[in-house]
């Protein structure tokens, strides 16, 4: 009988090593995909900043445009004879219905 309560005993043992062994293979899996996960939002995070100052550029580049083709039609509007006063004094005519 000693032998068989010794057989049963390293059995146990056995299937305690076994059970922590399994523990410790989940652990370093969990750890291996939080490491991941880290690594995923970190390449996230890297590719937002990228985005933004890509979007950032492209809108300073519009707004520079923008500033550009509004001084061209000031320059433009500027060229024009002024007649405003002319087209004012019609406009109230028109409206007096004197026109």
């Amino acid at each position: 009988m000693d032998i068989l309560e010794q057989l049963l005993g390293l059995e146990k043992e056995a299937a305690t090593l076994v059970s922590a062994a399994e523990t410790v293979a989940d652990q370093r899996k969990a750890a291996a995909r939080v490491a991941a996960q880290a690594a995923r939002a970190a390449a996230l995070s890297k590719a937002a900043e990228e985005v933004a100052a890509a979007v950032a550029a492209e809108r300073a580049r519009i707004g520079g445009e923008r500033a550009a083709r509004n001084a061209a039609y000031r320059e433009q509007l500027a060229a024009r004879p002024v007649a405003a006063d002319r087209l004012a004094a019609e406009a109230r005519r028109f409206l007096a219905g004197d026109a």
